[in-house]
């Protein structure tokens, strides 16, 4: 069973020493693969994946490899895990963390600076200047280290954010979407009820910015391009938190058949 050195489980979460896993072959092919269970280092967490979107972007790294990039090179046939956009429940704990307890619910953020050059300083660890080098302490899982088509994946405490037991599985794995929407207002100096806001493009983070913007009192709320009667529902509704979690979460289950039915091997 899996015990590593320095690394503390439970019995009440028990984490098998082999765990199943989506590999990337060629382009366009996925096998389910089993792979030994990843070891979480100094302050990372193990965690048991409970749930997990397909963006766009992971379709297009199994199509064409960019933007995700091992060992320097295309991620094809390097027994590469793709997925960025899921939530789990920590399994595990990397030696002395103690920020977070196995069992938590989390959602996750695939970026992890290394901490240490300039850009990682200024809090830009996303435009990290070690990135694609994990042993400099780089991770940006399902993009330059194995992701979340698995079992299980590790991830810096940095990156993880605690669910509430209000929030559904599938409605976690958006958190980091809807926190792009957000960044995005914050970017063009916030937001003060009453405000307008024009949103350019219904897809998900589109539409969550439509959410957002509600939520925080914006009037009116444009959104401008072409969708299903999920967008045409979602911007004439009222600002009622839980039908948005309704309406999203619908979105978020189609929109994930669809791209399983497409990568499906």
């Amino acid at each position: 069973m899996y015990q590593p050195p320095g690394v503390e489980t439970s019995p009440d979460l028990a984490v098998p020493d082999l765990m199943k896993a989506w590999v990337l072959g060629d382009p366009d092919q996925l096998f389910l693969r089993e792979k030994p269970t990843p070891i979480p280092s100094r302050a990372e967490v193990l965690v048991r994946i409970d749930a997990v979107a397909i963006c766009a972007t992971d379709l297009e790294i199994i199509h064409a490899g960019s933007p995700a990039s091992i060992q320097g090179g295309p991620p094809f046939n390097k027994n590469f895990t793709p997925g960025h956009e899921y939530m789990g429940t920590v399994a595990a704990l990397g030696p002395d963390v103690d920020e977070f307890k196995i069992g938590e619910r989390i959602s996750v953020e695939m970026h992890a600076g290394c901490g240490q050059c300039k850009r990682c300083r200024q809090g830009m660890y996303t435009s990290c200047l070690n990135y694609g080098k994990p042993e400099k302490g780089h991770r940006a899982n399902g993009f330059t280290t194995d992701g979340g088509f698995a079992e299980y994946a590790v991830n810096h405490i940095n990156t993880l954010a605690r669910v509430p037991d209000s929030m559904s599985d599938a409605e976690a794995t958006l958190v980091v979407t809807a926190g792009t929407s957000m960044y995005g207002l914050t970017e063009l100096g916030g937001l003060v009820a009453g405000e307008s806001v024009v949103v350019i493009g219904p897809g998900p983070i589109g539409l969550l910015a439509v959410a957002v913007a509600k939520a925080l009192g914006a009037s009116p709320v444009i959104l401008t391009g072409t969708r299903n009667t999920m967008a045409r529902r979602l911007i004439r509704e009222p600002a009622h938190t839980e039908q948005y979690r309704s309406l999203i979460s619908s979105s978020a289950s189609s929109a994930c058949a669809e791209a399983w039915c497409t990568t499906d091997p």
